[in-house]
This record gives structure tokens, C-alpha cells and sequence, in this order.
């Protein structure tokens, strides 16, 4: 899957090259936005392709979720700017379809092992 992931951020890349003006960015900001490419993006999406073999594509597209609803949260935390509340109600509906899944599949999970010990 790594390759795949980084073929399609090249293709990405060739495709969106044409509408850029790269020499129009000044050397901070080129740096910043290099260091967003490789921390958030690159390292994002091959830790993700790495775990998402250990995990049923289920889970995995829930854990991908989390970033949408955590977004507003790491802004708040780095720049103090305002939440809406709609942003809020939203994450809270998106962390608690994760938080739910989770604790019934580990529900699920506790019950199977525990009427498995009672048979043996």
C-alpha cells in the first residue's frame, strides 16, 4: 500500500503543478509548508498504511475520521482561535460514533473470552 500512497501524492503533485506559482512563497513560508509536507502529510499516511495492515478496514477508516473532528482542537490549542459551535456538536458526533464502536467491540470481545473460559 505505501507505494500506492505515495503514487498518488506525486500524481498529486504533477496535477496540481500547473496552477502553482512556487518562486511566489517566501523562505519561511516554504519551509513551513515543507514541513507540513513531510510531518503531517507524509508521516500521517505511511503511519497509517503501516497500522491499517494490523487492523480491520473498519476501525482503521473510523481511527481516519478522528482527524476531522480533532482538527479545530489542535487550532484552538496552537493559535487559540474560535471553535464554532456547529465544528463542536460535529466532532462530538464523530468522536462519539468512535468512542461507541469501540467500547462495544470490546464488549463483544470481553463476552466471546469469557463464555470461551466457562466452556473449556
Amino acid at each position: 500500500m505505501l507505494p500506492a500512497v505515495a503514487g498518488s501524492a506525486w500524481l498529486c503533485s504533477a496535477f496540481c503543478l500547473p496552477f502553482a506559482t512556487p518562486l511566489a512563497v517566501g523562505a519561511l513560508d516554504l519551509g513551513l509548508c515543507a514541513t507540513f509536507g513531510i510531518v503531517q502529510n507524509a508521516a500521517g499516511l505511511a503511519f497509517y498504511t503501516v497500522g491499517s495492515k494490523r487492523l480491520p478496514a473498519a476501525e482503521a477508516t473510523l481511527i481516519a475520521s478522528l482527524e476531522v473532528p480533532l482538527t479545530p482542537l489542535w487550532v484552538w490549542l496552537a493559535f487559540r482561535e474560535a471553535v464554532s459551535s456547529s465544528a463542536l456538536i460535529g466532532g462530538a458526533m464523530v468522536l462519539s460514533a468512535v468512542v461507541g464502536h469501540i467500547l462495544i467491540d470490546n464488549t463483544r470481545f470481553q463476552l466471546r473470552s469469557f463464555s470461551g473460559d466457562i466452556g473449556n
